[in-house]
């Protein structure tokens, strides 16, 4: 048993022993190893150090070089390179072309081909310089051969210079002689043109006035033909209609017109005695007014104005120049319109009434006399007011000739505006309220019970009775 350990021990110390002398062995291979390495490192170290002194000394002289062509030391090569590249370009442009070692330029080459072109070039000039010298000798003696041509011409001149003179002179005294006959030629014919002038103009103006005065004699003498005209009596007026009832103390009539007839209230009429056919020439009984229609045929007025010693009584006839049964009348209007005499126009008053009787003024003279509307053959009446005179609007006078003279040649008959407004039965704007087409039958219905102290005034509103 105690052989058995020893034998065991034994093992263990070989077993030992092998690992220290493996483990020295490995350790001085290592040691080798290291040794080795760190004498290559030494080695590797001291090349590197060699070489970046090598790139130390390439870098400091390639800034030199940098600084030589024009660079900085900062300049990187492809900026070097575009730089050189742009100078040989700019060196080929100069020499009008690329030269013949274009592709092996540099910057020192370039100065040589510059000093052989100066060379050239000194030769041209020398040469152009004996081109001078020639040219400048044979202009010398060109000039010598002008100077002397130019003398004798300036002598020639001066000759010629004293000949104008005189000839000049000479002109210039047969010229004044002329211009001084020319002149008195020329006074002689002023005066007598100034004379002529004025004895012309004096006929002229005096011809206006003349041809004036004679204008408003024929245009006067026209108007107050026509006026001797409308005041003879007319035969063409017939009565429109007659009273078939009335009633003098409530101051109403009845008359044979109606709404088939286009009757409208407040339309007016002026009464004639019974049986009268010719208006032309007769007196006027009194006028109605139209207060209500009653039927196709018949129709309700009122008297507006009567004579008591001869009041109007069934059978009397109306009339209107306004209206005509079943159609409206046109009327046209011309001159100073004045109805109630205050001295002031009165034809948009006149033009109211017509309208406002169931007529149509066709045409007519505004404020500013200019004429409004046409004159056309189916116009009944001409309304003639006062004839206009130098005061009133311009060109009212023309108007009134214009449209005056558009009447007769159309067959027109005139009344005087006293005439037509007798004949219409208008009583004054004091006593009439004319309706308009918004007027309401039922208003003159509702002042039926006011009538017997006189008409009373009423506003037109309302939408028309028909």
């Amino acid at each position: 048993m105690a052989a058995r350990d020893n034998q065991g021990l034994q093992i263990a110390v070989i077993l030992m022993v092998m690992m220290v002398v493996g483990l020295g062995i490995t350790t001085g291979v290592f040691y080798n190893a290291n040794l080795k390495a760190q004498t290559d490192a030494q080695d590797a170290n001291a090349r590197a150090q060699a070489e970046s002194s090598k790139a130390r000394d390439y870098l400091l002289e390639r800034n030199r070089l940098k600084v030589m062509i024009g660079h900085t030391e900062e300049a990187t090569m492809d900026e070097i390179e575009t730089q050189f590249t742009n100078d040989v370009a700019a060196f080929v442009a100069d020499e009008n072309g690329t030269p013949a070692a274009a592709q092996a330029l540099n910057y020192r080459k370039i100065p040589v081909e510059l000093r052989n072109k100066y060379a050239t070039l000194e030769q041209q000039l020398a040469s152009s310089r004996a081109q001078i010298n020639a040219l400048q000798a044979e202009r010398d003696s060109i000039r010598t051969t002008a100077d002397s041509a130019v003398a004798k011409a300036k002598s020639e001149k001066d000759t010629a210079d004293a000949n104008l003179r005189k000839l000049t002179a000479d002109y210039e005294s047969a010229r004044q002689s002329l211009q001084d006959d020319q002149k008195k030629v020329l006074a002689s014919k002023q005066a007598i043109e100034g004379q002529v002038a004025q004895v012309t103009a004096k006929f002229t103006q005096e011809k206006k006035v003349l041809d004036k005065d004679i204008k408003d004699m024929r245009t006067l003498i026209d108007g107050l033909n026509k006026v001797n005209e409308n005041l003879q009596p007319q035969i063409t007026d017939r009565p429109d209609g007659k009273v078939v009832w009335s009633n003098q103390r409530e101051q109403t009539v009845w008359i044979n017109l109606g709404s088939q007839d286009l009757l409208r209230p407040q339309m007016t009429f002026s009464v004639y005695p019974v049986g009268q056919e010719n208006l032309a020439g007769v007196a006027v009984k009194g006028t109605i007014e139209v207060s209500k229609i009653h039927d196709g045929h018949q129709a309700e007025a009122r008297i507006t104005s009567y004579d008591v010693a001869n009041p109007i009584m069934p059978g009397d006839t109306i009339f209107t120049p306004t209206w005509t049964p079943g159609h409206p009348e046109k009327f046209a209007v011309v001159g100073y319109i004045d109805i109630d005499g205050d001295d002031k126009d009165d034809t948009d008053d006149l033009r109211q009434i017509i309208e406002t009787s169931g007529g149509v003024v066709a045409a007519y003279v505004d404020e500013t006399g200019s004429i409004k509307g046409t004159i056309t053959p189916d116009i009944r009446y001409l309304i003639l007011g006062k004839r206009p005179t130098d005061k009133t609007a311009e060109g009212t006078l023309a108007s009134y000739s214009q449209l005056s003279e558009a009447a007769r040649s159309n067959g027109i008959q005139a009344i005087r505006v006293d005439q037509f407004i007798d004949w219409a039965g208008y009583t004054g704007a004091e006593e009439l309220v004319r309706l308009n087409a918004a007027s309401k039958l039922e208003e003159l219905e509702a002042q039926a019970e006011k009538v017997k102290a006189g008409f009373q005034k009423r506003r037109p509103s309302g939408e028309s009775a028909f």
